[in-house]
């Protein structure tokens, strides 16, 4: 499976000027990479609020300024993309593209969290 808008250094660097950190259980996060890290942040902000900045590091991406990014289409870019996930702690649930692939990294977590999957947006296949 290709994610042609993730990067693990990327990503990092993106996360870490937006005060995100790596952390070391899902109910300390609000997204799971698909090389297994946890990112969570300690300010006081709703997860939703900090997920949608990551328009900012997508943004950086000449592929995802191709495609016609939408409220509608926002988050099945996201997760087509990136292969990321949203970790909603408060009520022990992930946020998933339907059909979504999960890499080994990512089903460690789902299966040792034991948090609810929840797929909400349809993959649109913008980057087959």
């Amino acid at each position: 499976m290709s994610y042609p808008l993730y990067d693990t250094d990327e990503f990092a660097k993106w996360a870490q000027a937006h005060d995100l950190h790596l952390v070391d259980e899902m109910a300390q996060a609000i997204w799971l990479t698909i090389d297994g890290k946890l990112y969570g942040s300690d300010l006081a902000v709703e997860p939703h609020e900090l997920q949608s900045q990551v328009a900012s590091y997508l943004e950086s991406w000449p592929a995802y300024n191709a495609v016609p990014v939408t409220k509608t289409n926002f988050w099945s870019v996201v997760h087509e993309a990136t292969g990321l996930i949203r970790v909603v702690s408060d009520t022990e649930i992930v946020r998933t593209m339907i059909g979504q692939f999960f890499t080994p990294e990512q089903n460690h977590w789902l299966e040792t969290s034991q948090y609810e999957i929840e797929p909400y947006t349809k993959n649109r296949h913008y980057f087959e």
